[in-house]
């Protein structure tokens, strides 16, 4: 099955399903801890370091969030899978640059098992920008379908959240913590619980970000028979990036003067304080059947 192409269904556009249902998961969003992503990782926790022709981008992996999605890339970068393989593909406007191929055209992936892994989501993990995600893909029959990945994954470049998306995300009822979070982070909400977000890049995101501006060239998807409406537009790079190295290791601050995609303590303490108001606020108008309303229409005017 050929997987170069970047569904539309789970990117573009935020549905309320992309929140509350995802792949089938049921989420309560009291139950969301947003500071495992938006805060600095924790003394000893796992990361992956990427040597590339560019430079090097570092990643904390979300061990104890998506254990059987993290333990997949540990053993194919301890067997030196990814060595070597380049960015296969890139999708501009989400973001998206994926490796995970041993084979140019990324139809050559593979797993611990060597064969495609049910897909596994942690409440706490979104695809804010600098996410290192699964690329998962919808699988089986009628009776037994379901979404898997293997060794396919992609970087979130800085996404900046525009004002459709902000208003579609305030429309399907998104807590005010993950809206702020979005604003204040960047990201792709519209692939929310579908991609399986396992890491996030910490240092080297200069890198993720110059991959997304060099120049490419337009994928024919025609072969595939598909419609526009069906995907978002792949890419191939002009001048292949390589990834020349993967290598596991462990985060020790001491090492970092500064962290990519990381909230300080205190602007974290702000945003939820904040969004617990402007939740407040919500769950009254949703309550009074005036959320969404401007203040004429509430006022009777």
């Amino acid at each position: 099955m050929k997987l170069r192409r970047f569904l539309a269904a789970a990117v573009t556009g935020v549905a309320a399903a992309s929140f509350l249902g995802g792949c089938g998961n049921s989420i309560d969003p009291d139950t969301i801890d947003y500071s495992v992503q938006l805060l600095a990782p924790n003394e000893g926790d796992d990361i992956a370091v990427f040597e590339t022709s560019l430079g090097t981008i570092t990643a904390v992996l979300y061990t104890d969030e998506v254990p059987t999605v993290v333990q997949n890339f540990k053993d194919l970068v301890n067997d030196g899978f990814y060595d070597g393989q380049v960015i296969y593909q890139i999708v501009p406007t989400v973001g998206a640059e994926m490796f995970g191929s041993s084979t140019e055209d990324g139809n050559s992936p593979t797993t611990n098992t060597e064969k495609p892994i049910k897909a596994e989501y942690s409440n706490n993990l979104w695809p804010f920008s600098g996410s290192l995600c699964a690329l998962c893909s919808e699988m089986g029959q009628l009776w037994n379908k379901g979404y898997y990945f293997d060794s396919r994954s992609f970087f979130i470049s800085d996404m900046p959240i525009d004002d459709d998306t902000l208003s579609q995300m305030q429309d399907n009822y998104f807590p005010a913590m993950m809206t702020n979070a979005f604003q204040e982070m960047g990201g792709v909400p519209g692939v929310s619980q579908y991609h399986t977000v396992f890491g996030k890049v910490i240092d080297g995101m200069e890198i993720v970000n110059q991959i997304n501006s060099l120049p490419h060239s337009e994928i024919d998807m025609s072969e595939e028979g598909l419609s526009s409406d069906e995907y978002e537009q792949g890419y191939t790079l002009d001048e292949p990036v390589t990834i020349e190295k993967v290598t596991l290791d462990t985060f020790h601050a001491a090492d970092y003067d500064e962290l990519d995609n990381t909230m300080s303590q205190d602007d974290y303490d702000s945003m939820v304080y904040t969004s617990a108001e402007e939740q407040a606020a919500i769950d009254e108008a949703i309550s009074n059947g005036t959320y969404g309303q401007s203040s004429e229409e509430t006022s009777g005017n």
